[in-house]
């Protein structure tokens, strides 16, 4: 299921050129619809932590994400079939509503429901290699995603998306067996629907260096999503290319995930952590002062594999500590993703959309150099945490 999640994830950015070459869709727009992604996994978040708990449903939860994603991105590729103009930018808006929320099940849940099955000597290992698995589908479904956009249309990314529900569905065929622990002292606040989605302090508390690092290092890695933007329309890259390069670049995190989640046993989580953080800040300032193509394509794949260690280190750290609050795993989980580092992914693309604007800097970069910036306070802090 991580597969799916994360490869379809994936594909999504690929279609943000198409959209400004061929719709005339601007950055600030399609900047919009990835922040606006990000800050519904905000707002949801602690509630599906909070259920997730409560429930035990973990299975039923993670497919039910996987569904609303895949929904999702059926809707950003055919909607261009039917609409143009303000309709279709108002019917984007709706589906990437449904794209944040369904992006907001899996990886707190998931490693939860590794937390659960396995002894603490082998989370790292088991953490590095789930989260391997959903590098190689980020590396394979945005592949294909290329080739699809290239020698077809845009709109035939709909087929990719039922594939990919469809083996959302077959993991839940498989998990569907698994019984997960109810956590009897997990409950929704009563009262006020509005309590249900805002984190409680008993957790936000020991969490919150944690999540600062998390939402830093989130701003830092968040420009992910516009680089398919950046390569073509500052590096003039085709858009063939792009697509394989991003690729590569979302996939260097399946070889990584493992070798952090080594790491992480044999010197530590917060230096491993620390590690991953310095090494991303460094090759996203590489990728944007690169001289040549060459040197371009390079840093950014490396970019990808500093960036796609966050599973096991982010998530494997709040396991760490999962006696600070018993019960509760899963909404710690999403406190430090679904907040920090959703977060932080949601205010990276605002940022360079806003340093970008004609009466700023006019350009792509001082926003991706702001991001670069940012992340060194994910370095500095993870001491603290």
């Amino acid at each position: 299921m991580h597969f799916v999640n994360d490869g379809i994830s994936g594909v999504i950015p690929l279609m943000y050129p198409v959209y400004n070459a061929l719709y005339g869709i601007s950055l600030q727009t399609v900047s919009v619809f990835t922040a606006l992604q990000n800050v519904i996994s905000i707002v949801v978040s602690p509630y599906l932590g909070n259920k997730a708990d409560s429930s035990g449903n973990f299975a039923w939860l993670m497919t039910l994400g996987v569904l609303l994603l895949t929904f999702g991105t059926a809707g950003y590729a055919v909607s261009v079939l039917f609409l143009g103009g303000s309709p279709l930018v108002i019917v984007l808006i709706l589906f990437s509503v449904v794209i944040g929320v369904g992006g907001s099940f899996y990886h707190p849940i998931g490693a939860s429901a590794l937390g659960q099955k396995l002894d603490s000597s082998d989370l790292s290992k088991a953490m590095g290699v789930n989260g391997s698995i959903g590098s190689v589908g980020r590396l394979v479904l945005p592949f294909l995603a290329t080739l699809m956009i290239t020698y077809t249309t845009l709109p035939s990314l709909g087929i990719l998306a039922l594939a990919a529900a469809l083996g959302g569905m077959g993991g839940f065929a498989i998990l569907n067996g698994v019984t997960f622990e109810k956590a009897s002292t997990t409950r929704i606040p009563k009262g006020s629907a509005w309590k249900s989605v805002l984190p409680e302090w008993r957790l936000a508390r020991p969490l919150l260096p944690l999540t600062l690092v998390s939402f830093s290092r989130g701003l830092c890695t968040g420009v992910l999503p516009l680089i398919p933007f950046y390569l073509v329309n500052v590096d003039h890259f085709g858009g063939l290319e792009t697509g394989f390069i991003y690729a590569l670049s979302l996939g260097a995190g399946t070889g990584s995930q493992i070798l952090f989640g080594f790491i992480q046993e044999r010197v530590g989580y917060r230096f491993a952590l620390g590690f991953s953080n310095l090494g991303a800040v460094v090759f996203l300032l590489a990728f944007v002062l690169s001289p040549n193509a060459i040197f371009t394509e390079i840093s950014v794949i490396v970019f990808g594999l500093f960036t796609y260690s966050a599973f096991p280190l982010l998530l494997g750290m709040v396991h760490k500590r999962a006696y600070l609050y018993p019960g509760d795993v899963t909404s710690a989980n999403s406190l430090v993703w679904g907040i920090g580092t959703s977060g932080g992914g949601a205010a990276a693309p605002l940022l360079i959309a806003a340093l970008a604007l004609p009466s700023a800097f006019g350009s792509l970069t001082p926003g991706f150099i702001g991001a670069a910036v940012v992340g060194v306070v994910s370095v500095v802090l993870v001491p603290f945490t």
